[in-house]
């Protein structure tokens, strides 16, 4: 099927509400307070005017107070004042103040097309006299596709967030493979092999022979060899040829790409005989496979950014290259080690990648048998990290920009605005704990940020050890202690100091950074697991 664009479809003006209106809308049928519900925890959203996590505010028991009736669900909710919209999928209640909109051809892939445009026209709403009152709801306006009877085409509408979906879950789906396999490298154990720097030249006889540009062939043969060029898609293919003899690369190689804009650095593995452009470099070893190949070229492209049509990836130039890769014990790239390794970790299809990892995990007894064997011990926070302060940034004095600026939130990884002021709380690769506000609260920061002074910021004494699993291990040995504190009994400067928290420890009673570092790496690797095994699931249905 062809890709859906929102200038394929006409469009047309509809009323929210009213007698003739999109929606048929209501005041919710609970509106409870939370001070009468039963707050026993059960699975039923309590929907408040929050404008974060789809506006619900906990899960309670369906067992409430016979006089609330319970909101159906498969609808749209706006908070009045608040102006919030989401669209809830099941049965709910609601406090106060709340509007459900109702539509039989509602569903979560219309509401999803519907409710931005919904969120434009709250923003001419606002708190007090001019908040989304019913009357102000009915009169108000939605540009939205039509079908040729001038009725809201529900189907495109469906359908191209179901495409929109599709394809950022395929985006999803590619970074946590990427991560996957970084995350792997590290579990099953690159950092145990002894590493060497190479030349390319040393590695491979390096071939370059005569060639014909594309046009100079005789192109689109159903059973010809295929012809490599300047590029990094199709695995380097442009077309496929008349075979020429003279031309004829054997495959078991890999195409090092010299030239082509975008391109130019990359390299692709050939198991088959092929034809080259003269933009190519044909590299030969005899204990090259398909295997090792893939750790090779995965190495190799690391390079590309060097190059550029001022310094071109000459055939000088590509000699003395230089890759970092295992050696065996004769000091020799181990490419048998190469090879088995890319052998368990092979992409072709991510759920073997998935099995793979997921069973090794499993396996590995370290997440339960290392935690009974190791030891643990209390800290003051000020024996083992820095702890400096922030700097207090008023929003009249925040000008627009694009470094992240740290407050007292519970959300959005603690950022609160993206500022170009630059003061002398800018850091990197941090914990920013809070003081005040979201009282304990702390995300990790690998990016340069500013902090506010309602933020302290943590780093370890042993700076070396300072990596997103250590502060993310970190963190939640902080968060533990986050039922002591409260808005009136901060998380001051002095009290941070002097709060123990527990840690694991070596044998000579220093923190054990590895046994930090591996933890929270199988950790991830299992969320990445859930995640990608998810989205497998829900490409497939969508």
């Amino acid at each position: 099927m062809s890709k859906l664009k929102l200038t394929d479809v006409e469009w047309g003006e509809f009323f929210i509400g009213g007698s003739n209106g999109l929606f048929d809308i209501t005041s919710t049928k609970s509106g409870i307070d939370k001070n009468k519900l039963n707050i026993d925890v059960g699975l039923i959203p309590y929907i408040t005017r929050t404008d974060m996590q789809n506006g619900i505010n906990m899960f309670i028991t369906d067992k409430q107070n016979n006089r609330y009736n319970i909101d159906e669900g498969n609808v749209i909710t706006i908070g009045l004042d608040t102006q919030t919209v989401f669209y809830q999928p099941t049965a709910f209640y609601t406090g106060q103040n709340i509007q459900v909109l109702r539509n039989k051809n509602l569903n979560k892939y219309t509401a999803m097309f519907i409710i931005p445009s919904i969120k434009i026209q709250m923003q001419k709403f606002n708190w007090g006299g001019n908040g989304a009152t019913l009357g102000r709801l009915n009169r108000t306006r939605l540009v939205l596709p039509i079908n040729s009877q001038g009725q809201p085409n529900w189907q495109f509408m469906e359908d191209y967030i179901k495409q929109e979906q599709k394809q950022q879950a395929q985006k999803i789906i590619d970074y946590y493979e990427h991560k996957l396999v970084e995350l792997a490298a590290d579990v099953i154990g690159l950092d145990k092999v002894e590493w060497k720097t190479f030349k390319l030249g040393d590695i491979f006889d390096l071939v370059t022979k005569s060639s014909k540009g594309l046009n100079h062939l005789e192109k689109n043969i159903s059973d010809g060899i295929s012809y490599v060029g300047a590029t990094n898609r199709n695995n380097g293919v442009l077309d496929f040829v008349k075979r020429e003899e003279n031309l004829i690369y054997s495959g078991n190689a890999i195409a090092f790409i010299r030239n082509g804009e975008g391109s130019m650095g990359y390299s692709v593995y050939k198991k088959e005989d092929f034809i080259a452009s003269q933009d190519i470099t044909v590299g030969y070893n005899q204990y090259l496979n398909e295997y090792n190949a893939k750790f090779i070229t995965t190495i190799a492209d690391q390079v590309r950014g060097k190059y550029n049509f001022g310094y071109k990836r000459n055939q000088e130039r590509l000699k003395r290259e230089t890759l970092v890769l295992p050696s065996d014990e004769k000091g020799n790239p181990n490419f048998q080690y190469m090879s088995d390794f890319v052998k368990k970790l092979e992409l072709d299809k991510v759920q073997e990648v998935l099995e793979y990892i997921y069973i090794y995990i499993r396996m590995m007894t370290i997440l339960e048998e290392k935690v009974c064997e190791i030891s643990w011990k209390d800290f003051w926070i000020e024996d083992v990290c820095e702890i400096k302060s922030g700097i207090r940034l008023t929003k009249a004095n925040q000008e627009i920009g694009l470094r992240p600026f740290v407050g007292a939130s519970d959300s959005d990884n603690g950022v609160t605005a993206f500022v170009s002021n630059k003061n002398k709380s800018l850091d990197a690769n941090v914990l920013g704990v809070n003081y005040n506000g979201s009282v304990v609260e702390n995300f990790y920061h690998p990016y340069e940020a500013i902090f506010s002074d309602d933020v302290k910021r943590l780093k370890w004494k042993d700076e070396i050890y300072g990596n997103k699993y250590t502060y993310l291990f970190l963190k939640q040995m902080i968060l533990s202690q986050k039922i002591k504190y409260a808005y009136g009994y901060k998380f001051n400067g002095e009290r941070m100091k002097r709060q123990k928290i527990m840690l694991p420890v070596t044998k000579t009673g220093l923190p054990d950074y590895d046994y930090m570092t591996s933890y929270m790496q199988k950790q991830e690797l299992e969320q990445i697991f859930k995640i990608l095994n998810y989205l497998n699931k829900e490409n497939t249905h969508v």
